[in-house]
C-alpha cells in the first residue's frame, strides 16, 4: 500500500526536480562551449575559428555570385607574343608567362578566375569576372591593359613594353557562359593592338541597316 503525499507536496518535488534538470543541463552547456576547454572536447571550436569562418564566408559569396547577377569574360592577347615566342626558349617562355600572370592577378578580385593560353604562341588568355557587367568588365580589362605597359622585361628588351589588346562580354538576357565566351572572342577577334573592344559595340555595328544605295546621275542630253 503506497504512502499518501499531499497534492501541494508533490507539485512543490516536481517543480524542484524540474528546476534540478534545467540547471544542470545549462551547466552542462556552458561547460562544453568554454573556450578554455580543449578543443577535442569542444565539437564547435574548430568549426568557429576565424580562418574557418572567413574561408566559409568567401566561398559562399563566391557561389552566390556565380549563381545570381551578371557575368563577364574578357579575352586577351599579349600583342607582342606572336613575333617573340619563335625565338624564346621553354625557360624564357615560362619566366615570362609567370610575370605577366602575377601582374594580371594583382589587378584582379579575390574572385576572379585567370587561365593563360596551354600554347603561348599567341600570349593569350582568359579572365572569367561574376558579378561583373559589360561596362565594369571594361573598366577592368583597361586598367590590366594599363598595368601590362608598365611591365618591362629583359626579354624583350629594356625599352621596350608590352602592349595588350582585349576583348569583352557581357551576360545581356540570360546568356550562358558559352555564348558570354563566344562573344568575347569575337570582341578580341575585332581589336587592335594594345585597344580593349567591348562585343556590344562589333555587335551594334553588325546590326546596323546597310547603307542605301544613291542613284547614279542623270546622263546631260546631248
Amino acid at each position: 500500500m503506497g504512502m499518501a503525499v499531499p497534492l501541494e507536496l508533490a507539485v512543490a518535488l516536481c517543480a524542484i526536480c524540474a528546476g534540478l534538470g534545467s540547471w544542470a543541463g545549462q551547466a552542462l552547456a556552458r561547460r562544453r562551449l568554454d573556450p578554455r576547454r580543449p578543443s577535442h572536447n569542444n565539437p564547435l571550436g574548430d568549426l568557429l575559428k576565424p580562418s574557418v569562418l572567413a574561408e566559409a564566408v568567401d566561398m559562399a559569396a563566391r557561389r552566390s555570385s556565380l549563381r545570381s547577377g551578371p557575368h563577364a569574360v574578357l579575352h586577351g592577347r599579349i600583342d607582342q607574343f606572336a613575333a617573340l615566342h619563335p625565338a624564346w626558349n621553354a625557360q624564357t617562355r615560362d619566366e615570362v608567362r609567370a610575370h605577366i600572370a602575377a601582374v594580371m592577378r594583382a589587378g584582379l578580385r579575390r574572385g576572379d578566375r585567370i587561365a593563360l593560353a596551354e600554347s603561348a604562341a599567341g600570349g593569350g588568355f582568359t579572365i572569367l569576372v561574376p558579378g561583373a557587367d559589360e561596362r565594369a568588365a571594361v573598366h577592368i580589362a583597361d586598367r590590366l591593359r594599363r598595368a601590362l605597359g608598365q611591365l618591362r622585361l629583359p626579354q624583350i628588351g629594356s625599352a621596350a613594353h608590352l602592349t595588350a589588346s582585349f576583348g569583352v562580354a557581357a551576360d545581356r538576357f540570360g546568356d550562358n557562359i558559352d555564348v558570354i565566351d563566344q562573344r568575347a572572342r569575337r570582341a578580341l577577334d575585332s581589336a587592335d593592338c594594345d585597344h580593349v573592344v567591348p562585343a556590344s559595340d562589333i555587335e551594334e555595328i553588325m546590326l546596323l541597316p546597310a547603307p542605301t544605295p544613291t542613284a547614279a546621275p542623270a546622263a546631260s542630253a546631248a
